[in-house]
């Protein structure tokens, strides 16, 4: 494979230590950089590579014209004849370093390929997209994006833990599950769970085991360059200062470096320090109807930015059951109906409200008076019943909004 011998001693794109997404914006800025200002890098085609290391191990000027994958494991097989049979052990030296950029420009190819295989989110052309507005949805990734940390907090059935996700995908850029996780608090969740524990293992003894939130900070430090979602459903059903432990500090916004970096409750003396990176955000989830859950830790709200989502009977809803076969005149119906039951259920707590997804699930909806009753008879009444405790007035006020 022959190389062009071209290029002044400076031109070099150096791309060792650096993470794929790093390489790929590094590559684009070093493309646009005029080569001939003093100690800049060089500004050449966007299929080669030039390497001052190359240059200074084979006594020319290299241009690797690199255009894909196959192009950079050929010219590394090339290094690797090279290195074997004709350079001394100086050169030999120098040539491995050359052979490991062109290692990490395979890895930044590579890259770029898989993410053509990811379809990038855009809100407005998401076909299944959340019922809230673009602007209010664009808010709320601005806000996550500020904070890094967002509890979106509403009524059963607005959609919270759905939303979530779409905020997920829209911070990241792609359609990315691999760089989302998601976990459900509980009363028995444990900050061994969630940070790191002692479990028994599989010879009798003890072990020590990470949890679920320190692999997938480990995750998002090997690639960061990448955007990562944790999703935390029902946050305040958990015990949170349990559950979160010393991580209550490390999940600031400003907190978010390694200078900030602590020994964890079960590390060993030689075990490295922990924190959370930057590219980690946290999205709960909190359900405003539990009253006896929905006081959250003080220390909690300092570090998270509370986000009120409310029921959706708009227009996109309307359209939406349209388009599950339900009529027109039904589905305004359905809309004008809820909000009416809504305005007396807000009269005891707004955070109560009946949300739309309730009625989300009207797939092979053939006899609407059927489906909307056992919607109203299985689901909501029995809801209604709790909310309205012993205000036997209050429920049936609202149950009859709700009928036909």
């Amino acid at each position: 494979m022959n190389k062009t011998i071209n290029m002044a001693d400076k031109n070099i794109f150096k791309l060792e230590g650096k993470s794929q997404e790093q390489v790929k914006e590094a590559f684009l800025e070093f493309l646009k950089i005029d080569k001939t200002k003093p100690g800049g890098y060089a500004s050449v085609g966007s299929n080669k590579v030039i390497s001052k290391v190359a240059k200074e191990a084979c006594g020319v000027n290299s241009v690797l014209e690199i255009k894909k994958a196959e192009d950079a494991t050929e010219v590394s097989k090339l290094l690797t004849g090279r290195i074997d049979e004709e350079l001394d052990y100086g050169k030999r030296h120098q040539m491995t370093s050359l052979r490991c950029h062109v290692r990490k420009y395979i890895e930044f190819l590579n890259y770029c390929e898989g993410l053509k295989s990811k379809p990038v989110y855009e809100f407005d052309k998401d076909p299944d997209k959340p019922f809230i507005g673009a602007s209010q949805f664009k808010k709320l990734v601005s806000l996550l994006k500020a904070k890094k940390n967002i509890i979106l907090e509403g009524a059963p059935g607005v959609g919270k833990t759905f939303l979530a996700r779409k905020i997920a995908y829209q911070l990241i850029g792609f359609v990315k599950d691999e760089n989302i996780e998601m976990v459900q608090f509980h009363q028995s969740y444990s900050y061994e769970d969630f940070v790191q524990g002692i479990r028994p293992s599989e010879e009798g003894g003890f072990e020590r085991r990470n949890g679920i939130f320190f692999d997938f900070c480990s995750k998002a430090r090997r690639s960061p360059d990448q955007q990562f979602v944790f999703i935390i459903d029902e946050i305040n059903r958990g015990n949170i200062s349990k559950i979160l432990g010393e991580l209550m500090m490390l999940i600031e916004a400003d907190k978010r470096k390694k200078q900030y970096a602590i020994k964890l409750t079960y590390s060993n003396e030689d075990d490295e320090r922990f924190f959370v990176p930057e590219n980690v955000y946290l999205i709960g989830c909190m359900n405003t109807a539990d009253r006896s859950l929905a006081i959250v830790d003080y220390a909690l709200r300092r570090r998270f930015r509370f986000c009120p989502i409310k029921p959706e009977f708009n227009e996109a809803f309307i359209n939406f059951l349209e388009e599950k076969g339900i009529s027109q005149k039904n589905a305004e119906l359905v809309v004008s109906k809820v909000k009416s039951a809504n305005e007396v259920i807000s009269t005891i707590d707004r955070g109560l409200e009946i949300g739309h997804s309730y009625f989300c699930q009207a797939e092979g909806c053939e006899d609407f008076s059927v489906w909307w009753s056992d919607i109203c008879e299985y689901e909501l009444f029995p809801y209604l019943r709790e909310i309205c405790f012993d205000d036997e007035d209050k429920y049936e006020l609202i149950c009859n909004k709700l009928k036909f």
